[in-house]
């Protein structure tokens, strides 16, 4: 391909260029030859560029020249004869200009004498209407005359023009003056039938006249609101005795006499547009809402009285009440209108300090009612209910006694705290009395179980509802959304009473009657176990789990939220484990001192494989049992498929680990290396060296040097930096015995055992609880009390809302 080509391809010139290794030798030289050829043809380039432009045409014909003064020309005569035509067109138009503002001139004139024609006799038929006071005949004449002498203002320069203007304005002001009058005789003489005027004349004659003049209207209305308000005013002023705080239901008494009075009376006199009632109301707020503020600050200030307070509050509240029904709460929407209620947001401080009065008569009667309703099955107090729709009408009451702002938010932050301190009360002065004390001896089983539940399905729904509370008062708040968390402390200590019913009914009520199997483990005889069938203690716990009268069935259904149902039966299966855990290492735990030959072990290392085996049998019925237990309690709770899924899942998690451990126990020691092995195959290679001590001590090896050493020897040989260096999982349900151990390990006296231990072991002295006479059984018991924390720290999962708190 020829390289002037616009497809050129330039890889196989450069293949043919640098086809060998030894191109490169000359890759200067190709260099210098391509540069070379770049700058002839960049010259040809520029050469043909300037010889293009040589080629232009550089001059213009004279032809074209003379064309163009043509041109030029013939436009010059064509301006000049516009501008001839253009004179002649005005000189034609002109005469006819002249004749258009004499037409003008002549309609204008037409229409002014028309209006004032019209204006002379609208104005002479309102003066003969107005001797007769027929307002509503007038009223055509007068919109009539209103209008025309809007039109004649511009002329009212003209002396005659203003005259009339002059007397127009003087029949208007007579006119309004006589409407007045009319008015004012009307509601002085209380019965409109007492002056034989028509209705319609007045509200189809003479307020409608007013339409016209929006400043003459509102002055009549004036006028009928002071007027009817006036007695009002007289009697019920702030430095007499009957406009006092005491005698603020009067006033309302008698305002509601004038507004029915009006309604009865006077309504049919005035257009519905005008909405007077509405009118009437709003001024008496005002004048009200004054006196209110005169009369807080003298009588509240230097001594309140909560009584007079809160009666004038009440009756207040109930006022505003009437007035939102009787007028369809269309008052809420003027936007100028300030409710009475509002003089009292100063003082509402002691208000919440008579709900304070009212609450503690509140819990003084929860205190003495029947905790246990007798027509009810749900185990929640109804007291609990019966507070929070308490605490639900206090938030709608303070919600329509201050409106948005800086006081409602200020007041809703009040109420918080209000709250806050009512439910800590209602906590220690109800709940708490229910909740069973560790250790104290119970009774009666049944009892226990329902205060219990009681207890703890009142404090949850309490729990439920606090939040939904707490939602409810953020919703309304104006400013940053922000309650400052009151409610974080007792929401706290509702958990912890959760938590606390929760251990009461696993240690106090169901640990008994499973400890009764531990003791028959206690009771077997290991030394001489055979490996034939299950133990005997299985038999008990499977029966405790199939009986339908124990307190374990009795309690499971019988919560409120099957959350907690779910939640009960993962901790009894991990009192289950962590108590046939403790047995095992009860049974087969070294004594101190340790590393000493002479100190006997309970059982050889024989016994302990055949209780191993015994017990991998006697784990697979405790798990069958716990399986069995788990799918009849699941049909009680009516949970569903995944709620069961994830607790049978728990199980055979908890007892894969118990079964990990207990073949550990089977492995013979024979040989150190095919020990290590299996170790490994089991815990998944675990490197934890305190684990491996302790299932060595839990298997019976004897306190001799040489074959520890050798077991250690394997242990290290095997070591992997991948390995998992923590405690065996099985093992921390025994964490504290597993740290006894530990710290009994390192404090043998011998040098030997402890160069070895805290050298090649590498284990170090741990601080532990001095024991006891008698304690060492004891630190293990089958039945461990569950830290209420532990629990404490779940409560807010298990929350969800049920809708309380939803106003309106």
């Amino acid at each position: 391909m020829d390289i002037e080509d616009t497809n050129f391809d330039a890889e196989p010139a450069l293949k043919s260029i640098l086809e060998s290794p030894n191109s490169l030798d000359e890759i200067d030289q190709l260099i210098q030859a391509t540069r070379a050829i770049k700058f002839v043809l960049e010259d040809e380039i520029t050469q043909s560029i300037v010889k293009g432009e040589s080629t232009k045409p550089t001059s213009i014909t004279s032809d074209v020249v003379a064309e163009f003064h043509q041109l030029l020309a013939e436009v010059g005569d064509i301006t000049a004869l516009s501008r001839e035509t253009e004179s002649a067109i005005s000189q034609l138009t002109k005469d006819i200009s002249h004749l258009d503002n004499a037409k003008r001139n002549l309609s204008q004139s037409m229409a002014f004498f028309q209006n004032l024609e019209q204006l002379t006799e609208s104005y002479f038929q309102c003066r003969t209407f107005l001797e007769s006071n027929n307002f509503k005949d007038m009223r055509p004449s007068y919109n009539v005359m209103s209008g025309l002498v809007a039109y004649l203002q511009q002329y009212k320069s003209v002396q005659e023009v203003g005259d009339i203007v002059a007397k127009v304005s003087r029949l208007q002001s007579e006119i309004l003056s006589e409407v007045k009058k009319t008015y004012q005789d009307l509601l002085s003489s209380r019965s409109i039938a007492n002056k034989g005027i028509d209705e319609s004349m007045l509200r189809d004659g003479a307020c409608a006249l007013l339409e016209t003049n929006s400043g003459a209207k509102t002055e009549l209305i004036d006028l009928v609101v002071n007027k009817l308000l006036y007695e009002v005013s007289e009697i019920f002023q702030v430095d007499d005795e009957a406009g006092s705080l005491e005698n603020l239901s009067r006033r309302y008494v008698y305002f509601k006499k004038v507004l029915n009075g009006f309604s009865s009376e006077f309504a049919q006199s005035f257009p519905k547009d005008w909405e007077l009632p509405t009118k009437l109301t709003a001024k008496f707020y005002s004048i009200t809402r004054k006196d209110l503020g005169i009369l807080l600050q003298r009588e509240l200030k230097e001594n309140p009285s909560i009584d007079t307070f809160m009666a004038a509050l009440q009756t207040t509240l109930e006022f505003e009440k009437y007035i939102d029904v009787k007028f369809a709460n269309r008052l809420n929407a003027e936007p100028r209108l300030e409710r009475i209620s509002k003089s009292f947001e100063p003082y509402l401080v002691l208000w919440i300090q008579h709900q304070d009065s009212l609450m503690n008569s509140k819990i003084l009667s929860y205190m003495a009612e029947n905790k246990i309703s007798q027509s009810s099955d749900s185990l929640v107090l109804p007291s609990s209910a019966d507070l929070f729709r308490r605490y639900r009408s206090l938030l709608s009451q303070t919600l329509d006694l201050i409106q948005s702002g800086d006081g409602r938010d200020q007041m809703l932050r009040e109420l918080a705290t209000f709250y806050n301190n009512w439910l800590s009360t209602y906590l220690e002065k109800i709940l708490r009395p229910l909740l069973i004390a560790p250790n104290v001896k119970i009774e009666n089983k049944e009892e226990a179980m329902t205060y219990t539940l009681l207890l703890l399905n009142t404090a949850d729904y309490c729990t439920t509802t606090i939040r939904q509370l707490e939602d409810k008062l953020v919703e309304y708040l104006s400013d940053d959304k922000s309650l400052n968390q009151p409610f974080e402390k007792v929401q706290a200590q509702y958990g912890s009473i959760i938590s606390s019913a929760m251990d009461v009914l696993l240690n106090s009520l169901i640990a008994p009657d499973v400890a009764f199997a531990w003791r028959e483990f206690d009771n077997t005889d290991w030394k001489n176990v055979q490996v034939e069938d299950y133990s005997r203690y299985t038999f008990t716990l499977k029966e405790l789990f199939r009986n339908d009268q124990s307190i374990m069935r009795k309690i499971i259904p019988r919560f409120n939220r099957e959350l907690y149902s779910w939640s009960f039966m993962g901790k009894v299966i991990e009192l289950i484990c962590d108590g046939f855990m403790s047995c095992i290492v009860r049974l087969l735990k070294p004594r101190p001192p340790f590393a000493n030959l002479n100190n006997p072990r309970n059982l050889q290392l024989p016994q302990v494989v055949n209780v191993g085996e015994q017990l991998q049998l006697d784990t697979e019925c405790l798990r069958q049992a716990l399986v069995s237990w788990a799918d009849d309690l699941a049909d009680l709770v009516n949970g569903n498929a995944a709620s069961s899924k994830r607790i049978k899942k728990h199980i055979e998690k908890s007892f894969e680990q118990l079964v990990t451990f207990l073949k550990l126990l089977t492995v013979p020691l024979d040989d150190p290396g095919i020990y290590q092995d299996n170790y490994a195959a089991i815990t998944g290679n675990n490197k934890s060296v305190i684990s491996w001590c302790f299932v060595l001590a839990l298997k019976g090896l004897p306190w001799e040097l040489a074959r520890w050493k050798a077991l250690y020897s394997a242990f290290q040989l095997a070591e992997d930096g991948s390995a998992e260096p923590s405690m065996l999982p099985v093992l921390v349900r025994c964490g504290s015995t597993v740290l006894q151990f530990q710290s009994d390990l390192t404090s043998v006296n011998d040098p030997t055992w402890q160069k070895f231990i805290k050298g090649d072991l590498g284990l170090k002295l741990v601080m532990s609880k001095p024991r006891s006479s008698g304690s060492d059984e004891r630190s293990l018991s089958p039945t461990p009390r569950l830290v209420s924390s532990k629990l404490n720290g779940n409560i807010k999962n298990l929350m969800s809302g049920t809708g309380f708190f939803h106003r309106g």
